[in-house]
């Protein structure tokens, strides 16, 4: 693990000698997702709260998911004091902050986000979770409240969605980030979808010269690309996966599912990472990456003692 952190211009310093390396190439970006900030007091007393995938979700949350979450805004601050020992050129985010989707929560929720974000020394780019389009109302609240996390370096490329979103990493790698989160009436139905205009966006993006051409491609959505589960996953992950075959140069990062982890794409040679939860109780954790040209140095943060530190 780096003893040091990298600098504006790609400099690795050691504590334990006086060399520094250049690399002019280096950067750092650092990948959370799904913190499920806790509802502000006063967040229940709206109709809203009475929509039928909410008075079950408040059941659910009250009975068993609550107190694995109880503690999130400590791991946020923990995150941001990382940050703040490991600076990071990039974050990248993929959703859920909230947990209902109600005013109270992005009114609460969105300066601490901003905080977090505005950390990265560079730029910050975020799509929603599930849990923050909760209900057709929270898609509006999310326009309003995230707004300012939602800019794109090429944004002329967005749909009608607002999506796909841009960020430039440096001169060798890309951020492409795309919605599969939309609201449900019932509270059994969690799927996500890739929007037909998103997908065909895509397409076109990816074949731009000056996109196809990137060392590295961070492709980022909140719903795992290769999971096809019809209540809980995504339900068009085939045309999304077949869209993707035969690209070399992609790195795929979502959240909802809980836990960390990192795999191929089957098939393929193409990583896929989950960040997992940064506030889950017992599985805390985010993914930081270290690109050296061609190179990817990934490592996984984990909660430990009270902070974050780097385990893998």
């Amino acid at each position: 693990m780096f003893s040091g952190s990298f600098h504006e211009f790609g400099l690795v310093f050691s504590a334990k000698s006086s060399s520094a390396t250049v690399s002019r190439m280096s950067l750092r970006i650092l990948h959370f997702s799904d913190v499920h900030l806790p509802c502000p007091p006063g967040a229940f007393r709206t109709p809203e709260i009475f929509h039928p995938k909410r008075i079950a979700a408040l059941l659910n949350f009250y009975l068993r998911r609550g107190s694995k979450y109880a503690d999130a805004l400590q791991k946020l601050n923990g995150l941001r004091d990382f940050l703040q020992r490991e600076p990071v050129d990039f974050l990248l985010y993929t959703g859920d902050t909230l947990n209902f989707g109600l005013e109270r929560e992005f009114t609460g929720a969105a300066p601490r986000l901003a905080e977090i974000l505005a950390l990265a020394r560079r730029a910050s780019l975020a799509v929603p979770g599930n849990h923050d389009l909760y209900t057709a109302s929270s898609l509006a609240l999310h326009r309003r409240h995230f707004a300012p996390f939602l800019r794109s370096d090429l944004p002329d490329s967005a749909t009608a969605t607002g999506y796909p979103l841009v960020r430039w990493l440096g001169d060798d790698a890309v951020a492409i980030a795309f919605n599969t989160s939309r609201p449900h009436f019932m509270f059994w139905n969690s799927s996500g979808r890739v929007p037909g205009l998103e997908l065909d966006a895509l397409h076109r993006l990816l074949d731009r010269p000056e996109i196809a051409t990137r060392r590295h491609i961070f492709l980022m959505t909140h719903y795992p690309f290769d999971e096809r589960g019809y209540f809980h996953g995504l339900r068009n992950s085939r045309a999304l996966l077949a869209l993707l075959r035969g690209r070399s140069n992609l790195v795929l990062l979502h959240g909802h599912n809980h836990r960390s982890y990192t795999r191929r794409v089957p098939g393929t040679d193409t990583p896929l990472y989950c960040a997992g939860s940064l506030s889950k109780a017992g599985a805390e954790s985010f993914w930081l990456f270290d690109v050296f040209g061609d190179s990817l140095n990934a490592r996984r943060g984990a909660w430990h003692n009270a902070r974050f530190t780097l385990v893998d």
